[in-house]
């Protein structure tokens, strides 16, 4: 019966003497645990900011976590949602009135006052707002502003403490009632979106003062339970009688492009993260095999004097564990450093800049235990896959294995070889390459992955480019959108100004009015009963839309579009859309009006040629009636600078119908072209020129885009650098240790007659062919995984155009077919400095 002896101290110190002898392995090992341990750290790190700051972004887009609604609850009805155990939050909201303004009214802008409780603000509002100073209201005179607010009542500088008086229509009386400022908060989505109602807050004394309730004034707000979502509409309606004009209103369903980013990201860190620790298996296990190839008949002597299979396996293992001692704390530190200031600064920012989403987008870090904690047992789990082939071939080796280990595996030969091509200098090499099947793998495997990481991350980056950002963004160097509702001689004085500055090479306007609009039943029904089945609660959309009707035909008034006036050239643009189908002439003499098909069904043809649309201007003084075409997309030239209700259409008529409305309210979009060198100058004068609205410059845009660029291209670009360089390394790695297990055989084959250049010749070929699989592997399989990538960036950016990196496949071609040919000769050179005595005798020792 065999004994093992209990050596601990033994194999402590022989593990630590093999580390000692081996200190060039050692420091290849280190740099291969540390990069491997960087780079998952980083990619964790970012992954998860991303998936957290994206779901904020969200969040803050839609103002609330609430999405069920219930107007008019009862306490009944509160107590029963509460018992069915399916929400994490129930607030309450009350409108009290409004904020009574001229100005706010001509601008056809909106303050609410409105309370909501305790919980609806700790729970469903804090979480989606910024940047709070203060509290919310308790006193009855205290009331919390947003920051849209502030900016549309032009508040500057103001702070909790302040007092503000504000005119409120409160129960159809105007009050002149003095507040406190409570507190203030940014409100992305209210700053985001112009036309919406601002919010502004009071208190629980103030409504009680007013006689207003939650049963006759105010909504009961729901946070569903997300695994809940998709029975809580069923359960409701079950188990909450509701009485004649209540009903649940429904918003949490996210947008398919929403959901589907977010899959891709996730899905985009997992494929990186697989790559990472492949490429680090892949290092560590050829450094340490060919490490173990290199002392084999150490290992066999080690076996001669008592060693067991087990001892070796830990003498192996127990130096790949101390190296990641070392490695894994370095690649720890060094990932910490780069988060902290790459990722809030510019890598997350680059996902949303220049987007509707600009702004809304968080750029913190997110750092919790499960990153490190996770990346470290990664790391570990990488170095002891690495470190079970190599244990397993140290443990396994007799010692007269040892002495004749040329890196073959020991089987039986099938046949003798017997051919005139046998000894082709491209056969044997041929054959060398795969005497180890699973070694030849492996580097295909390692230089694959490498490559395709560099292409994939320079697809991504590539393809989002500043010229697709720009193109799709940015047709113009300024847009100018003025909210000054001015008339229409006032807004042509400003554009010939804009005109008459140095550099300007053309300037084009569109003119936008808020119009009465006759009720065509013909042509409004249609939109209108296909926007409230989509947008409103199935079950009772058909009540709501005949309230919405009822409310028409009771104040006309209420039915208002935005109607956008077009010259020459851009009915000439949207007719090039619509394959030639308008009617050009009728169009420009104000006999035909257009409407845009936003909110109709598209799988519907709609025939309105019979028909006429009424509009009116704000006086009801003077009206256009015109013949109606419906067109499927006309705001891929017009941009409308305000939004109408639901289901209500845009409308496109001529602009020489402007004189025949009189309308005096007016809006403008202005895009403006100029030469590159006076677009400093030109932006200076038109900031000087707005009063209101905003402007969007091509250079700042070109400026915040190109920095967010470069940051993505050190953080992919450093990875996929790194990822190449691992790749490499990994060839160079098993042509030394092809070269050096075979050191023996190749000294014999020139002691029968071949020259060293012959065997530099075979070597040559031998990384030809490493060279050319790979290669080959990359224009097959390769090519697929580019395509999934462009189309999973498309998915995140839709600006985003796939770009195939020519430029940079044939530079990868060039450097690995060099590199791959040069390192088999070079490694032989230093490897047969010696004659073919002195290399046999040292062999055989």
């Amino acid at each position: 019966m065999k004994f093992e002896n209990n050596n601990k101290e033994i194999i402590k110190k022989i593990t630590n003497r093999s580390l000692k002898s081996n200190k060039t392995r050692n420091i290849f090992v280190v740099i291969a645990i540390v990069l491997t341990t960087f780079m998952l750290a980083c990619v964790f790190t970012l992954g998860i900011s991303f998936n957290e700051n994206y779901q904020l972004m969200n969040l803050r887009d839609a103002g609330t976590t609430a999405n069920t609604y219930l107007n008019n609850p009862t306490q009944k009805q509160i107590s029963e949602i509460k018992n069915l155990n399916i929400t994490d939050s129930i607030g309450k909201e009350i409108t009290v009135g409004n904020v009574d303004s001229n100005k706010l009214k001509k601008n056809e802008q909106n303050i609410v006052l409105e309370y909501i409780d305790k919980e609806a603000w700790e729970k469903q509002i804090k979480p989606a707002v910024g940047d709070i100073k203060g509290s919310y209201p308790e006193k009855e005179n205290e009331i919390m502003l947003s920051q849209s607010v502030i900016d549309l009542l032009k508040l500057k500088n103001i702070e909790p403490g302040d007092k503000i008086v504000l005119n409120c229509n409160i129960n159809k009386k105007i009050k002149s009632i003095e507040f406190v400022i409570s507190g203030t908060y940014t409100d992305y989505s209210m700053v985001k979106r112009s036309n919406i109602d601002k919010l502004a807050y009071v208190s629980n004394d103030f409504i009680q003062k007013q006689n207003l309730s939650l049963e006759k004034n105010g909504v009961l707000t729901i946070d569903v339970k997300d695994a809940k979502k998709g029975d809580a509409e069923k359960i409701l309606k079950q188990n909450i009688d509701l009485n004649k004009n209540q009903s649940f209103t429904y918003l949490y369903e996210q947008s398919n492009s929403q959901q589907n980013a977010m899959i891709t990201s996730l899905a985009m860190v997992a494929i990186i993260s697989l790559f990472m620790i492949l490429s680090g298996y892949l290092l560590i296990y050829n450094i340490l095999y060919i490490a173990i190839t290199k002392d084999i008949q150490f290992y066999g002597m080690l076996k001669t004097i008592g060693a067991s299979p087990k001892q070796i396996k830990k003498i192996v293992k127990g130096q790949g564990l101390r190296l990641s001692i070392i490695g894994i704390p370095i690649g720890i530190i060094l990932a910490i450093i780069v988060s902290f200031l790459v990722v809030p600064a510019d890598a997350l920012e680059g996902f949303s800049a220049g987007t509707y989403y600009e702004g809304m987008m968080p750029t913190q870090a997110h750092f919790t235990p499960l990153v490190f904690i996770g990346t470290i047992l990664f790391s570990l789990f990488t170095v002891w896959v690495s470190c079970v082939k190599p244990a397993k071939i140290a443990s396994k080796i007799s010692p007269t294995e040892a002495l004749n280990y040329t890196g073959k595996k020991s089987k039986k030969q099938k046949k003798n070889r017997k051919s005139t091509n046998g000894g082709k200098l491209y056969k044997m090499a041929w054959y060398n390459v795969f005497r180890d099947k699973k070694r030849a793998i492996l580097v295909f495997l390692s230089l694959f992955v490498g490559i395709m990481t560099f292409l994939s991350v320079n697809t991504f980056i590539s393809s989002l480019s500043l010229e697709n950002y720009i193109s799709e963004y940015y047709p113009h160097d300024f847009e100018i959108v003025d909210t000054n509702e001015s008339s229409s001689d006032e807004i042509d004085k400003k554009i010939d100004e804009i005109k008459d500055m140095d550099g300007v090479t053309s300037v084009n306007a569109i003119k936008f009015a808020r119009l009465n609009l006759g009720f065509n039943k013909n042509i409004l029904m249609p939109s209108l009963e296909n926007s409230y089945k989509t947008y409103a609660d199935p079950d009772t959309y058909k009540k709501q839309l005949n309230k919405y009707i009822d409310q028409i035909k009771k104040n006309p008034d209420k039915l208002k579009t935005m109607v956008a006036f077009l010259d020459k050239d851009d009915i000439e643009k949207i007719n090039k859309i619509e394959g030639g189908k308008i009617d050009i002439k009728a169009f420009n003499k104000g006999k035909l009006v257009l409407v845009d098909n936003f909110f109709y069904d598209g799988n519907k043809n709609y025939d309105f040629s019979n028909e006429k649309l009424t509009l009116k201007n704000n006086k009801k003084d003077k009206q256009v009636t015109a013949n109606v075409q419906l067109i499927s997309d006309g705001e891929k030239v017009i941009k409308f600078s305000g939004d109408n209700e639901v289901g209500i259409p845009y409308v496109y008529m001529s602009k020489s119908l402007i004189n025949n409305l009189k309308n005096d309210n007016m809006t403008d979009w202005i895009t403006v072209d100029c030469k590159k060198e006076y677009s400093k100058y030109i932006k200076k004068k038109l900031d000087s020129m707005q009063k209101e609205g905003y402007i969007d410059a091509k250079m700042d845009a070109s400026e915040n885009f190109t920095q967010s660029k470069i940051m993505m291209n050190v953080v992919g670009g450093g990875i996929a650098i790194i990822f190449i360089f691992i790749g490499l390394l990994n060839f160079i790695n098993v042509m030394v240790t092809n070269v050096s297990t075979r050191l023996r055989e190749l000294a014999i084959m020139e002691s029968v007659g071949m020259t060293k250049k012959q065997i530099k010749k075979m070597l040559t070929y031998e990384g030809l062919y490493y060279a050319g699989i790979t290669l080959g592997m990359i224009f097959t399989l390769g090519l697929g995984i580019i395509y999934v990538i462009a189309d999973m960036t498309q998915n995140l950016a839709d600006y985003a155009k796939f770009i195939f990196p020519t430029n940079q496949l044939v530079f990868l071609v060039i450097v690995i077919t060099l590199v791959c040919s040069i390192t088999p000769g070079i490694v032989y050179k230093f490897s047969s400095k010696q004659s073919v005595i002195d290399r046999l005798r040292e062999i055989n020792k």
